[in-house]
């Protein structure tokens, strides 16, 4: 009964999360850091979009598709990560979190922390799931496929350029404690996770159709930017980071919150603007 429960591929692909994400709750039991959490997140969406696309009996377009989004997308983001790593370094916002978890004793820090890697081990596999629905998708080539393919180039672009100019700002010494507002960065306080969101979009373009319009999947292909943009803003993503940034830098980040977008990019708002 197991082997038939795991021939299929999304069965598979849930069951490879959780385990993985379980597996990394054990080391950072270990070793008291849990940045490894994103690291396994990235890497089981890339994962199961190679699930999905070896296990498709479907070959074109939307198949191949899949060695992009999300494959090569999350490979990017994977690398990223394990560049940044640093095993003796843990993120604030994780360190606060063990702080914070802490005050009710080790073991139900380390409870909630399981809990927390198995809700991020089946986040993987949620936002796997258009993927999957794309690589099975047997229409042809449309107008909408193209516009999907230049998002996903703008997002590209976007995203890597950002992570690039917050790199490069964080190298110079000089700019230890301080907010980096140059490049995309004075537009947004979050421009690689508003690309990173970006990017969602061209998956309900690849992955609706006229077949699968008004189904369960359909429904949630149209509704993926939109939990992705949930988490982002409220959940998993931008409320951590900003709390970080204010713990870190104090009154420099939260005059950098008083004239810059969170999220979308936009004009910088001037003092004659914060004075109404």
């Amino acid at each position: 009964m197991l082997k038939n429960f795991l021939i299929q591929p999304l069965n598979l692909g849930l069951m490879l999360c959780l385990v993985v994400q379980a597996c990394a709750w054990l080391w950072q039991v270990k070793f008291k850091n849990t940045d490894i959490i994103d690291i396994c997140w990235s890497l089981m969406i890339v994962v199961c979009g190679l699930i999905y696309y070896m296990s498709s009996e479907v070959i074109g377009f939307h198949s191949a598709i899949i060695l992009t989004i999300p494959v090569l997308w999350y490979s990017r983001l994977t690398w990223h990560l394990i560049l940044r790593f640093n095993l003796q370094h843990e993120d604030g916002r994780y360190k606060a979190l063990r702080a914070h978890w802490r005050k009710s004793g080790a073991h139900v820090a380390q409870a909630k922390f399981f809990l927390f890697f198995l809700f991020q081990g089946f986040l993987a596999w949620l936002f796997s799931y258009p993927a999957y629905i794309i690589s099975n998708l047997q229409e042809s080539f449309s107008i909408f496929d193209l516009i999907g393919l230049v998002i996903l180039l703008m997002s590209f672009i976007g995203v890597t350029v950002s992570d690039r100019q917050l790199a490069h700002y964080k190298k110079n010494p000089a700019n230890k404690g301080t907010v980096c507002t140059v490049g995309l960065w004075r537009y947004s306080r979050h421009p690689n996770y508003f690309f990173e969101w970006l990017h969602w979009f061209s998956y309900p373009l690849f992955g609706l159709s006229a077949a699968n319009f008004f189904t369960l999947d359909g429904i949630i292909l149209i509704a993926s930017p939109f939990l992705m943009l949930l988490f982002l803003l409220k959940l998993t993503g931008i409320p951590f980071n900003e709390e970080q940034n204010i713990r870190s830098k104090g009154s420099r980040y939260q005059e950098y919150q008083r004239v810059t977008n969170m999220f979308f990019l936009g004009k910088p708002k001037s003092l004659e603007e914060l004075s109404w």
